[in-house]
């Protein structure tokens, strides 16, 4: 049955994909529809280039002690070097983690800087964004960022577990390990270059292990159709990222080189909606970092 079912699926996909039209008003007449899903077919281009914050503002859980001091002669020369990169990329509109009710205000700042009235601060989005949208003549910059959809009604997750009786131990000490994690990378982002701590921090294996935070056991909470961790936790959080790729979409036009600023922590669903996106064509941070 299952075999039978999987080639039903096929016929049916085969079907409609040969009638699908294509941008040129075509008709998709081909063996391999695979084809069809390549880079050229897409609308625009994405690079995300996940970062830490260089001033940090005390708002995530963890807490960084190394303070890279951007503002400083040598880490200004990396940056400039970051900057020379991504220029380079040609992006023809930069995205930043700004809410968009703080849009104007931060475009307000952006002209005041572009008129020599505004002093930058040791802030990634001043010390990247604005300093690359100046090198390419951009007249403002677009906030994307959002928060996630609030449900109303969900237990709160320490209380429901000590109700139910129920424990996860090796979340727990996966949490430690984590913080380790972060611990390393706080450490390290003062041993290596500007570049290559962006390298290590938008590399495959960094983005996967950083986004197992959000996928613990601890999402094993409730009981029957009770689901408060995956609901009030990991689901809002892929919610406020899903939010933030529809900000994306709201601004992309065909043929944009687009370039989104944010914390990298965001990146996996970020990057997971893009790459699946047969719109979007992603651009790999090391083929424009390295």
């Amino acid at each position: 049955m299952i075999r039978t079912g999987f080639v039903l699926v096929g016929l049916v996909m085969c079907a409609f994909l040969a009638s699908a039209p294509s941008a040129l008003g075509e008709k998709l007449e081909i063996e391999d529809p695979s084809v069809w899903f390549t880079p050229e077919h897409a609308t625009a281009k994405l690079l995300i280039l996940g970062t830490f914050h260089f001033k940090d503002a005390g708002l995530d859980s963890y807490k960084p002690e190394v303070d890279v001091d951007i503002l400083s002669e040598a880490r200004q020369e990396e940056l400039k070097d970051v900057l020379d990169r991504l220029k380079r990329f040609a992006p023809t509109k930069v995205l930043i983690e700004v809410k968009a009710e703080r849009a104007e205000v931060i475009n307000e700042r952006y002209r005041q800087f572009l008129a020599g009235d505004f002093e930058l601060e040791a802030n990634e989005i001043y010390q990247v964004a604005f300093k690359l949208a100046k090198r390419l003549g951009h007249e403002q910059l677009f906030a994307v960022d959002v928060m996630g959809r609030r449900y109303e009604n969900l237990p709160d997750t320490e209380a429901y577990a000590m109700e139910h009786g129920q424990a996860f131990p090796e979340a727990e000490a996966w949490e430690g390990r984590l913080t380790e994690l972060y611990q390393h990378d706080d450490q390290l982002k003062a041993k290596q270059t500007l570049r290559e701590h962006l390298l290590y921090l938008n590399s495959e294996d960094r983005l996967r292990i950083g986004h197992g935070h959000y996928v613990l056991s601890y999402l094993g909470l409730g009981t029957d159709e009770e689901y408060p961790a995956t609901d009030s936790l990991t689901g809002w959080w892929y919610n406020r990222n899903l939010r933030i790729f529809s900000n994306i979409v709201r601004v992309m036009e065909p043929g944009d080189r687009l370039l989104l600023l944010i914390g990298a922590g965001h990146v996996p669903i970020i990057r997971h909606a893009a790459d699946a996106s047969p719109e979007i064509d992603l651009i790999e941070v090391s083929e424009v970092l390295e």
